[in-house]
């Protein structure tokens, strides 16, 4: 009669705990992806890292807490454990994908090599490869010429991205203002007359103009700068072999440009 009850209890008791848990977990993940829109991305990496602890957690949650980690870590420009993270969440789910539409063209350049480095390591091991190996695209776009920071924004490296757009646009603006005070300032000298009038209205052109030509200077300065910052960021590389699913004896290589 005992050892009946102790399987009854047994049988009421563990879908029960499961379920509290499984609703703990969600509850958590739904904080860190609030944590996570919210730009807090410290804060959404440490909520999904404790939970990643609980030796309960069901796979599913597994995979999605790796999944937030990766985000997180991104987001801060950690890339390389952010690879390893996606590697770990694919290790338990392998069949995992990313929205190619709702996710940010970084986040999906770091999965994607991710995905190749599981895929070449099943391949070495013997184990059927997972999906696709699609390969990351090119991380620079458009808007890398187009105006300094605005690349870094668009990746979401919200701080060098600031840096770059203000500085171009103060730099830029500045050259321009002096550039109409040099042309303002040069007909009034052209207009002196006087030997005092024509040395102080030289001089203030004079100031304009060398004003002007800094605040070129500068804006260019921080164009290549930018240019720089772009082409050695961290990403994975834009173009790059791995071996094609199957068996191994081809190559495929996947290019495409972002607008």
């Amino acid at each position: 009669m005992r050892n009946a009850a102790v399987i009854l209890f047994m049988l009421l008791a563990v879908p029960a705990l499961r379920a509290q848990n499984g609703h703990r977990a969600d509850s958590v993940l739904t904080e860190v992806e609030r944590l996570y829109n919210n730009a807090r991305y410290v804060e959404a990496e440490l909520e999904a890292r404790r939970l990643r602890e609980e030796p309960s957690l069901t796979d599913s949650a597994s995979v999605q807490t790796d999944r937030w980690i990766a985000f997180a870590l991104i987001a801060q420009g950690r890339t390389a454990p952010a690879r390893e993270r996606f590697i770990a969440a694919l290790t338990t789910d392998p069949e995992l994908e990313l929205d190619p539409v709702l996710t940010s063209p970084k986040i999906l350049a770091v999965f994607n090599d991710a995905r190749a480095q599981f895929n070449a390591a099943r391949h070495r091991t013997g184990m059927p490869v997972s999906g696709p190996v699609v390969l990351p695209a090119p991380s620079v776009t458009f808007r890398a010429a187009l105006f300094p920071g605005w690349e870094q924004l668009h990746r979401g490296r919200t701080v060098k991205g600031t840096a770059f757009l203000g500085a171009g646009a103060v730099s830029l603006a500045s050259g321009v203002t002096f550039g109409l005070l040099r042309s303002s300032a040069r007909q009034r000298y052209l207009d002196a007359v006087t030997p005092s009038d024509i040395s102080s209205r030289y001089d203030t052109y004079d100031s304009y103009r060398k004003a002007e030509i800094y605040s070129y200077i500068t804006f260019a300065t921080v164009y290549c700068l930018s240019q720089v910052d772009v082409f050695t960021d961290d990403d994975p590389p834009a173009i790059s072999l791995h071996p094609a699913a199957g068996d191994g004896r081809g190559h495929q290589v996947t290019v495409a440009i972002r607008f």
